[in-house]
């Protein structure tokens, strides 16, 4: 055999040999764990693109969610502005995130039940958000994530115990054998803001007065269960609050909650007086998405600010589940 031959058999036997590590690396590693992005409050009325805290961004917000290429988008609620008509949605919001319905995990807004029964919510998204209720649930990776519907909450039903998503939360719960728990909603139980929006029916004020106090049997039930992160919207702007319980005490093994509102319909101002004491980091100078890494038993979350906009940084890594 020449040197040439030789040469070219030595070669051949090195790549074989690095192929083969490579592939039992591979093997060894197995898939990669889930990435998921969330953020809510999107698409305007018109496609118009603006400048600034009030401009119509959502385009944008779609091509950041390409760059990432994520396993799941979770849509916070308030998806489509401004009453989730089926021909605002087909006008905007299928334009933009049309090919992206296939990852897409919507959960309803406010802004949807300006159409009755958010008929147009429903009719764009079909099964996948379980219609009528809109409330439901799947697995990614090892991780169980829910979805619920935030508007439903704020009637004279409720969701507290004995109504239908309130048991059906309890039982989805039980039936889990996940370690680590994500769910999301648009309406969430703890905010900051310069208003309360009151709930009124026929008339009548609810609840005080507060929008927010509706969750909290909801929030019982997460806390108790161990449910790790709740994510949602409709204040538009980003918030991270430290665990609490379903009463706003700070506890270890409470629920992490993340308002994402930035989807690019427009940025809101803070509430007055000083900033609550369990709201960790927020800013409402910048469109952007939380992105979430799903591990075993942990997660990584980062905020992902978008191209252009006031730099902002708020990240973790390997936060252990409960």
């Amino acid at each position: 055999m020449d040197h040439s031959a030789r040469f070219f058999v030595s070669s051949f036997r090195v790549a074989a040999i690095a192929a083969t590590t490579f592939l039992a690396a591979a093997a060894q590693a197995g898939p990669r764990d889930p990435v998921v992005v969330a953020v809510g409050d999107l698409a305007c009325q018109a496609l118009t693109h603006g400048q600034g805290e009030g401009a119509c961004r959502s385009g944008e917000i779609a091509d950041l969610i390409r760059s990432i290429a994520p396993d799941k988008f979770l849509g916070l609620g308030d998806l489509q502005y401004n009453n989730g008509k089926l021909t605002e949605y087909m006008r905007v919001w299928d334009v933009q995130f049309g090919d992206l319905r296939g990852i897409t995990a919507p959960a309803p807004g406010n802004h949807d039940y300006g159409t009755p029964d958010a008929a147009g919510y429903f009719a764009y998204f079909g099964p996948v958000a379980n219609p009528p209720v809109g409330y439901y649930s799947f697995n990614l990776g090892k991780w169980h994530i829910i979805s619920l519907n935030s508007p439903i909450c704020g009637g004279d039903v409720g969701c507290g115990p004995g109504t239908p998503q309130y048991e059906w939360l309890a039982a989805d719960l039980a039936a889990s054998n996940a370690q680590c728990t994500i769910a999301f909603m648009h309406e969430l139980r703890y905010d900051w803001r310069p208003w309360q929006k009151w709930i009124v029916d026929d008339g009548k004020t609810l609840y005080g007065g507060s929008e927010t106090e509706p969750f909290i049997p909801l929030w019982e039930l997460m806390y108790d269960a161990g449910v790790e992160i709740v994510l949602g919207g409709h204040n538009h702007l980003y918030q991270r609050w430290a665990p609490q319980d379903a009463h706003g005490n700070a506890a270890s093994d409470g629920v992490v909650q993340f308002t994402v509102g930035t989807g690019g319909r427009s940025l809101y101002p803070y509430g007055f007086g000083s900033m609550p004491e369990n709201l960790v980091t927020t800013q409402n100078k910048s469109f952007g998405l939380l992105k979430l890494t799903l591990h075993r038993d942990s997660y990584d979350y980062e905020w992902v600010t978008l191209p252009g906009d006031a730099p902002f940084a708020d990240a973790g890594a390997a936060v252990a589940c409960h």
